[in-house]
């Protein structure tokens, strides 16, 4: 059963791959990878400040406007596919996307490749919660 997708596990259904397909994310090489990371850890430096200022609100999430305005400070805006709510962040760079949640209790970062098909009005760094 070559490249349908049911060789790994028969208990899929015959379009299981077609169906998923809108939460694939593009690949990454190992550059591109590296640029990502390096982007993270920007993100993760200037979001760090934020918990560091305190003042999480309910659930320990810190406010939208917050957060928006730590990746503002490193240039990132709409125009960057930025994408915050309720405490979870992503920002495509134009090669990667960097995406986490930002709490009272973590600074979680992922770096990865854009979604074929994103979550409508979320930009290309957030997975699609429907289908296609």
């Amino acid at each position: 059963m070559t490249g349908t997708g049911q060789a790994e596990n028969e208990d899929l259904a015959p379009h299981h791959a077609e169906n998923q397909a809108y939460r694939r994310q593009g690949p990454l090489t190992a550059e591109k990878r590296a640029r990502g990371e390096a982007s993270a850890k920007l993100i993760r430096k200037e979001l760090e400040k934020v918990r560091q200022e305190g003042g999480a609100g309910e659930y320990g999430v810190f406010s939208d406007e917050r957060i928006a305005a730590a990746l503002s400070r490193l240039g990132c805006g709409r125009e960057h596919g930025v994408y915050i709510g309720n405490g979870f962040y992503s920002v495509h760079t134009g090669v990667t996307c960097v995406s986490g949640r930002v709490t009272k209790d973590e600074l979680t970062s992922e770096v990865h490749g854009a979604y074929a098909e994103p979550q409508p009005g979320t930009g290309p760094c957030v997975e699609n919660r429907g289908g296609h």
